[in-house]
């Protein structure tokens, strides 16, 4: 059998007790403190004898005690192995299993960091999280084949070393057209700084611009991994209330004229969680705001691809006269998240030392996926990937929309978003969510109750439930049953 790794066994043999006893309990021990797992494939006799400079009897008498004792297995053709079933009676040489190396940190650290979102991986549950595509959607077969092409023809002409800390050109060159065109900015590909993925732009963005005790302003409810990137920074959030029409750009001047606030997070185009859009009035009256407050905007546009009932709005980056925002995206959200490749962009000064910085935390990316990702999107590939998924996931939207309403009981409502990949879906407040989440997970749907994105109260009784990455059938099943729990609870 092929092993990936040689097993590096270095004993320190002594005199007076037989060699292939020392060798078993080596291996015992080896077993016993985790370096070798269940299922392990262990060298053969011949290599074992070879590398431990013994004869290969030897070898054979230490695997044979091993076998007799249960820590080993022999599967015939295929080799000796760690057994996957240890006994469960104690044979005579088995001594108690001691701790881990490392298990128990000999020094300290800092750990502020807040418990994650939930997201169970439990086989086979439908999940509505938080809205993320559907990867099963993903044109796998033609990246794969683009990702092939170009690390062979790197390979060939020695290009496979270090490139631009601000990602590969083609990738760059293709975003600025894409951004220029589609959306409304002046980009060149010097002002773009490629990231995996839009929480590293975001870490990289905000390492930059932020000093401990600095303001940040949030939006209330919000994107709780951007709060702990902030805090982590040591940042003081302050909570930004949002309505139907978005930020709440009054109460935001209030807080800029009580104190000094250094940035502002926000989701202008589908409000992260609620899906709202920032009205165009609203912006203006932002950009202002920020000019005069000497302000940063970072603008997450994580999905500006899925706007279904009119042309979306631009990003506020298009309308920006002073220089005061940082346009973060990613295709992730486009293509899978596995699909690392994010982006930002804004004044060129703060992009080029965003490429000094990345080069210390990450030296650059992956530079073959981000020039097969340039080929596809320079032969439309990309383009008919999102209109096959843009049709795809308003399908999705309408049809979630459509079982919700045909629940019983009047207990939730919801205003249909525009766009986005989820819904914002309120519910009575004599819903327990909590509870209803824990009586869902039970039957292998997963959901994630409103409360979680906000920083401060009051919260709404509510649930994003994303609806992009489940089939009809899917959320179909998954609606069934939370209809079935909320009966249920009536009761």
């Amino acid at each position: 059998m092929l092993r990936a790794w040689d097993t590096n066994f270095q004993p320190a043999f002594t005199t007076g007790r037989p060699v292939y006893v020392q060798i078993s309990e080596l291996l015992a021990n080896e077993i016993r403190r985790g370096r070798l797992l269940p299922g392990t494939a262990l060298p053969g006799t011949r290599e074992l004898a070879k590398q431990l400079g013994v004869n290969r009897k030897t070898a054979v008498l230490a695997y044979d005690e091993l076998l007799a004792q249960g820590w080993l297995e022999s599967q015939h053709t295929r080799g000796t192995f760690v057994s996957s079933r240890l006994p469960e009676s104690t044979p005579t040489a088995f001594a108690p299993a001691t701790d881990r190396p490392g298990e128990t940190p000999g020094f300290k650290w800092q750990d502020p960091f807040e418990p994650e979102l939930p997201g169970a991986a439990v086989p086979g549950a439908l999940i509505f999280n938080d809205g993320t595509p559907d990867a099963r959607l993903a044109p796998i077969a033609t990246l794969a084949s683009a990702y092939r092409r170009v690390l062979q023809g790197r390979g060939r002409r020695n290009q496979l070393g270090y490139d631009s800390p601000l990602g590969s050109l083609p990738l760059r060159e293709a975003l600025s057209r894409m951004l220029n065109q589609d959306r409304g900015l002046s980009t060149t590909p010097d002002g773009i700084c490629l990231t995996r993925g839009t929480q590293m732009a975001l870490y990289l963005t905000a390492h930059l611009l932020i000093k401990p005790g600095d303001v940040v302003a949030v939006e209330n409810p919000g994107y709780p991994p951007a709060w702990q990137t902030f805090r982590l920074l040591g940042a003081e959030l302050a909570p930004v209330p949002v309505d139907a029409e978005g930020l709440c750009v009054d109460d935001l001047e209030q807080l800029c004229r009580s104190r000094p606030v250094r940035a502002l997070y926000l989701t202008p185009h589908h409000q992260f969680p609620t899906t709202v859009t920032l009205k165009a009035a609203r912006r203006v009256q932002l950009l202002a705001l920020a000019a005069r407050y000497g302000l940063a905007i970072i603008e997450d546009d994580y999905d500006h691809e899925f706007h279904y009932d009119y042309q979306p709005l631009l990003p506020l980056a298009s309308a920006d006269p002073h220089g005061v925002v940082i346009y973060i995206s990613s295709l992730s959200k486009l293509i899978a998240p596995a699909l690392r490749v994010g982006y930002v962009t804004g004044p060129a000064a703060f992009v080029e030392a965003l490429g000094r910085l990345r080069a210390l935390i990450d030296r650059q990316g992956d530079t073959v996926l981000e020039q097969a990702v340039a080929e596809l999107i320079e032969e439309g590939e990309i383009k008919r990937h999102a209109r096959r998924a843009h049709a795809e996931y308003h399908t999705r939207r309408d049809t979630l929309a459509q079982i919700l309403r045909q629940l019983p009981g009047n207990q939730l409502d919801f205003v249909l978003p525009a766009g986005g990949m989820a819904l914002w879906v309120k519910f009575q407040d004599g819903v327990d969510l909590e509870r209803v989440a824990e009586e869902l997970a039970q039957r292998k749907v997963i959901i994630t109750p409103g409360s979680r994105y906000y920083l401060a109260p009051p919260a709404t009784n509510a649930l994003r439930m994303g609806y992009a990455a489940l089939t009809p059938q899917e959320l179909t099943q998954g609606v069934e049953q939370l209809g079935a729990v909320l009966r249920h609870y009536r009761r």
